[in-house]
């Protein structure tokens, strides 16, 4: 009898995860703590899949902005001073990898994977007939100074190299193919990047999880995994409160992963990084709305349409598993929304506007841990950070052929825990 693959996680990772095992034939169970797949960092994400931007948020000189950020109240990426201590090694390793060289090696690595999900993300969502708003506008991605143009365009010329299309613009350029910006202020020009699309995560994650249970998966909700059941050494189940259940484990929990292994030994260098979004109802002003995914990366903001809505979101708050939707980090998203589209803005309902905050599982360098861990029976698909809607699908697909033995159709060797097996002991 085939050994039975318990997925924890509901999210994006564990969801697609759930899928790709379920359909290679193996008895899967995925269990979620929440009421339903998609409920938390899924549940109201940017909705974009972006290969175009892969680049880790530990750029070279995020030492600067963090150090400063504990100055401002309201700084785009804010580190808390009270998560110091808990963010200590962490955080040392964040910085290590700040290097120009280890961050161009990061980005390099991620766009391999991002670029391939994506296209897997969109023959999944053909094969199966998914509905969930998604769209492939493209990306324009936001410039205020010349240093930022040419910074960009260096990002664009290295990713060119392994296959990604781009156009610089100039202002006049920019406005020609997305005119709802004529009244932006201080953006001097754009990146647009044709081949990144949108979706709605969470109803996607509805969507494939009730096509795996068809496959003949299982899912237990409301349900939380109090440890990892360990026998000899190996990882051989999970344990419910006082009900044990055995068979291997793929450990998709996002933000919680760290926590469930940390009593076998493993250091997961994975932490929560807090972002936020409104989402406003469109249907009325859709030919006004922006047609492209809108990107500033200097204030971590996104405006994404998604369908008959649009979404607001971004920011990056080092503040714990604290999940508080904070009313003026709205209001900061609102503002900008304001400054960018004042035309728009006007003709939105602002007080029916949902607000949401999630936790990001950011890993130290960057990158997801996709494969089997140091410890026998015990599989990672987690730390992907602010790129888990965009690697999703070929993240999952690269962990069922590991763990089915065969060969990832993309090099995965730059997230394999394994190969990264002195940073996790």
């Amino acid at each position: 009898m085939t050994e039975l693959t318990i997925i924890i996680g509901g999210g994006l990772a564990g969801v697609t995860s759930f899928y790709e095992l379920t359909a290679r034939g193996l008895p899967c169970l995925l269990i979620e703590a929440e009421a339903d797949v998609a409920r938390g960092t899924s549940f109201a994400n940017g909705g974009g899949l972006h290969p175009s931007l892969p680049d880790p948020w530990n750029n070279p000189g995020i030492g600067r902005h963090l150090f400063a950020s504990l100055f401002q109240r309201d700084a785009p990426m804010k580190l808390h001073p009270a998560q110091i201590p808990q963010l200590a090694g962490w955080g040392m390793a964040f910085l290590r990898q700040s290097t120009r060289k280890n961050y161009d090696a990061i980005t390099l690595a991620n766009f391999d994977l991002a670029e391939y999900s994506t296209r897997q993300t969109e023959a999944l969502q053909q094969f199966l007939n998914l509905d969930y708003d998604s769209a492939a506008p493209g990306t324009l991605k936001l410039l205020r100074s010349q240093a930022e143009r040419d910074e960009a365009l260096r990002l664009a010329d290295m990713l060119a190299a392994k296959g990604l299309r781009y156009e610089a613009f100039s202002r006049a350029d920019m406005l020609a193919r997305e005119p709802s910006l004529a009244e932006a202020q201080n953006v001097v020009g754009a990146v647009r990047f044709p081949d990144d699309g949108i979706g709605d995560a969470r109803r996607f994650c509805e969507g494939v999880a009730a096509v795996a249970q068809k496959k003949g998966g299982e899912m237990r909700l409301n349900t939380k995994v109090d440890s990892l059941l360990v026998e000899g050494g190996a990882v051989v189940g999970v344990r419910l409160g006082e009900e044990a259940i055995r068979g291997r484990v793929v450990l998709a929990a996002g933000v919680a992963a760290s926590n469930l292994v940390r009593p076998l030994g493993l250091r997961l260098p994975i932490r929560p990084a807090k972002g936020y979004s409104l989402t406003l109802e469109a249907g009325h002003v859709l030919d006004q709305c922006p047609h492209h995914l809108l990107v500033d990366p200097m204030q971590h903001i996104a405006i994404t349409p998604l369908g008959q809505r649009l979404r607001i979101l971004g920011m990056v708050e080092f503040v714990g598993h604290d999940r508080r939707v904070e009313p003026r980090r709205l209001s900061q998203l609102r503002g900008f929304f304001e400054a960018l589209l004042p035309d728009l803005a006007q003709k939105l309902d602002w007080d029916g506007a949902q607000g949401w905050a999630g936790l990001r599982p950011m890993s130290a360098d960057g990158r997801p841990f996709i494969g089997a861990s140091p410890i026998d029976g015990l599989w990672l698909n987690c730390g992907h950070g602010h790129l888990g809607w965009t690697m999703a699908v070929g993240s999952a697909r690269i962990l069922a052929d590991t763990l089915t033995g065969k060969s990832p159709e993309i090099d995965a060797a730059a997230f394999s825990p394994d190969a990264r097996r002195r940073r996790l002991r």
